[in-house]
């Protein structure tokens, strides 16, 4: 079973270093990694992909902060698992 999983953070090479570090997990079907620049778009992606098992995120973001999207998360899908990082 594939892991789909949601980067939400505005460092955008950070997206790059991720489909690097996974990129044999990712060809063999393992995880799918998806990306968002902020908390908004994280709710946009969700919405659009509503299989999204685990979301990581990070605090602070323009737009929409981790934490805030963490409280919409739990109101949109009390199962979702999620990951707040930072610096």
């Amino acid at each position: 079973m594939m892991a789909k999983i949601l980067i939400v953070d505005d460092e955008l090479d950070l997206q790059t270093l991720i489909k690097q570090k996974f990129r044999q997990q990712i060809r063999e079907g393992k995880y799918a990694f998806f990306f968002a620049e902020n908390g908004r778009m994280a709710l946009e992606k969700l919405a659009e992909e509503p299989e999204i098992d685990i979301v990581m995120s990070d605090i602070n973001m323009p737009e929409m902060d981790g934490l805030t999207l963490l409280t919409k998360l739990n109101e949109l899908s009390p199962i979702i698992k999620s990951v707040i990082v930072s610096a």
